[in-house]
Order: C-alpha cells, then sequence, then structure tokens
C-alpha cells in the first residue's frame, strides 16, 4: 500500500494546459487506487486557478512569482508523505506517477530525466539538449560530484520530511540546483528515471534561457567549496610565480607575459571571487560557513590597504631610485596585485558579514 501522495503544481498563466494535466493526474490516480491530493500552487493573472478550483483540487493562491518559491508554498500545504512535483504546461507524462514512487522505495529523490527518455519533436531547443543542460550537469559532477542526466528536469519525487530537511532558500529556477547540491552533501540518494516529454499545450514558456543559465551558474559558483577556489587561483599564482624565477630555457610559455603577468592576477582574483560567493551565499541565504566567520573574523580593512599599499610603493621606490631594472616584471605584477588587495579588500569591507 502507497503513502499518502501530494502531487505539486507550481503554475503561472497556463489556462491551456491546467485542465488537461488535472484530467491525466485524476486518471492515473484513479487507475492505481493511490490515496492523494492534488494542489495547484498558483500565482496566475489569467483563469488557470480558476480551472483548478472547478476541478476540484486544492489552489493555493500566493500571487508571488518564483518557480521555486511555488514549489515551497505547495508543499507546505501538502498532508501527503510523499511529494511529486512537475509542471502543469501539458510537457510532462502523468502516467509515469507510479514509476517514481516505485523509485523512491530505494531512493531519497528521484529524477524524470528528459535526455534519458522520449522526447517529442520540437518539445525542447537543441541548445538546450546538446549545451545548456550537459554543460549544468558537466558542473555539478565536476565541483559536487553529483551524477545526473537532467539537473533542470521539473519533474522530481521525494518524501515531505526529507524536503524539509533540505531547508531550501532559493525562491527561483535555480531551486532545481539548490536542491541536487544540499541533498548531495546531506549524503542523500538520488535517482534518475527515464521519462516522455512533450510539447507545450500552449502558452507561453515562462524559461528565459539565458537569464535562468546564468542564475544557475550563479549559484553553482556561490556553493562551490573555497578549496576549489584555493586551488585554482593558487596554481595559477604559481605558475605565474615560476615564470619570473624560471630562465629562458624553460621556453616560450612560462616567458610570456601572459603567464607572467596575466596568470597571477587572476590567480589572486580567483580567490577573491571565493570570498565575494562565499560571502553573498552568507548574507543573502544565510547559509553559515564556518572559513567565512572566521575569514572575517580576522580580517581588517587597515591591514590589508596596509599589505596592498606597501605592495605598489615598494616597486615604486625601486623605479624612483632606478633599481628596477631585470625586476621589472614582477616589480608590476606587485603593483597590480597591491591595487587588487586593496580595491577588493574595500568591497569586502562593505560586505561584511559582521
Amino acid at each position: 500500500m502507497y503513502e499518502k501522495v501530494s502531487i505539486i503544481l507550481p503554475c503561472r498563466n497556463e489556462q491551456e494546459a491546467i485542465g488537461f494535466c488535472l484530467e491525466e493526474i485524476e486518471k492515473t490516480l484513479k487507475q492505481y487506487n493511490l490515496d492523494s491530493e492534488i494542489i495547484v500552487s498558483d500565482s496566475s493573472t489569467d483563469n488557470s486557478a480558476e480551472i483548478a478550483s472547478s476541478k476540484g483540487v486544492k489552489v493555493v493562491k500566493h500571487n508571488q512569482e518564483g518557480y521555486g518559491l511555488a514549489i515551497k508554498e505547495g508543499i507546505k500545504n501538502a498532508s501527503g508523505e510523499i511529494i511529486i512535483y512537475a509542471d502543469v504546461d501539458g510537457t510532462y507524462d502523468f502516467k509515469e506517477i507510479p514509476k517514481f514512487i516505485d523509485a523512491l522505495e530505494n531512493y531519497d529523490i528521484v529524477i524524470g530525466s528528459r535526455l534519458r527518455g522520449n522526447i517529442e519533436n520540437g518539445a525542447m531547443p537543441l541548445s538546450h539538449k546538446i549545451f545548456g543542460i550537459p554543460f549544468i550537469n558537466f558542473l555539478l559532477l565536476v565541483l559536487f560530484s553529483i551524477k545526473t542526466s537532467d539537473s533542470q528536469s521539473g519533474y522530481r519525487a521525494l518524501r515531505k520530511e526529507t524536503f524539509n530537511k533540505l531547508n531550501l532558500k532559493t525562491n527561483g529556477m535555480e531551486s532545481a540546483t539548490e536542491i541536487l547540491i544540499k541533498a548531495k552533501r546531506a549524503k542523500l540518494r538520488i535517482k534518475d528515471i527515464s521519462i516522455n516529454y512533450f510539447k507545450r499545450r500552449g502558452g507561453i514558456s515562462k524559461l528565459k534561457p539565458y537569464r535562468d543559465g546564468l542564475v544557475h551558474l550563479k549559484y553553482i559558483f556561490m556553493q562551490t567549496p573555497m578549496a576549489t577556489y584555493f586551488a585554482v587561483g593558487g596554481i595559477l599564482f604559481i605558475i605565474g610565480l615560476l615564470g619570473h624565477l624560471s630562465g629562458q630555457e624553460v621556453g616560450y610559455f612560462l616567458n610570456s607575459a601572459t603567464v607572467k603577468i596575466l596568470f597571477p592576477f587572476v590567480g589572486v582574483q580567483i580567490f577573491f571571487l571565493g570570498l565575494f560567493a562565499k560571502t553573498h551565499l552568507y548574507i543573502q541565504f544565510e547559509e553559515k560557513d564556518e572559513f567565512i566567520k572566521r575569514f572575517y573574523s580576522v580580517f581588517k580593512l587597515k591591514t590589508a590597504i596596509g599589505l596592498g599599499s606597501l605592495l605598489i610603493i615598494v616597486p615604486l621606490l625601486f623605479k624612483i631610485t632606478g633599481g628596477i631594472g631585470m625586476f621589472f616584471d614582477p616589480l608590476f605584477v606587485s603593483i597590480i596585485i597591491g591595487f587588487q588587495i586593496v580595491f577588493n579588500a574595500i568591497i569586502l569591507s562593505a560586505l561584511s558579514i559582521k
């Protein structure tokens, strides 16, 4: 006997498709005799809510935009132990609901993978299929060891208890990525199952590919471990340093201006980008980070400005005294990094979590 199932349908202006979707869901629920409820989490300005109400389903009217927010509002009002949520635009096959429930027997989160299943011609832009989704999948694999074939799928299942443990903070499309990252850190079991994917049944897609893609990337880089920023920035900085310490015999690459000047600059900036990302995550999403707390407990603006000023002034003194000579490149890099430290420190001070 299945546990009670809550079907959550985030909805914004889907009057052309919602009636069809509700009928398909109800047929499946009746066919498998599932103890269930259907909740439409609505922020529509069209007749979507009225159509849903006429079908006898529960409508949660919050009137706030945001895909992640709609899911949270729906689940907040759910009474089922099992949560299944999906878009209500006609793109997903609700006859596959039992597959999700069965998979939850052995896994904590089940994702309907469009890329492993059958995609109707014209249902998904080619750019999403061969670049957008695979690229985000790749970043999640490399940075967080998350293995999934469709990280952006909107057809998922999990238990309400699991959802509440994740303590999700985002309200937009990036919530799809947030769930995966937090699930991985909580050592939850994630399973992909193949699904069908169809063209929209009318209406206008709420997806904005470039904007939504950037939002996902921003969140991924905010969640990227600080150790990764240290490692990448440190490697670039050391390679640049080797260019200054090595002689002509090492070859063109290490002796090039790109390596000697650009690599140290980029390496230092990557480190600061990590600090900015973690600070923003701490402030905007209230995600506690022990490294950032310790950093700001010892960070002093005047010390950072003093260090940066020293890296600027010393090369200038060499220049004035005529002692710059063969040390031009490293001293020039010293000036650049000095300005980097000063400017970045001022911004960090303004963003301080204290």
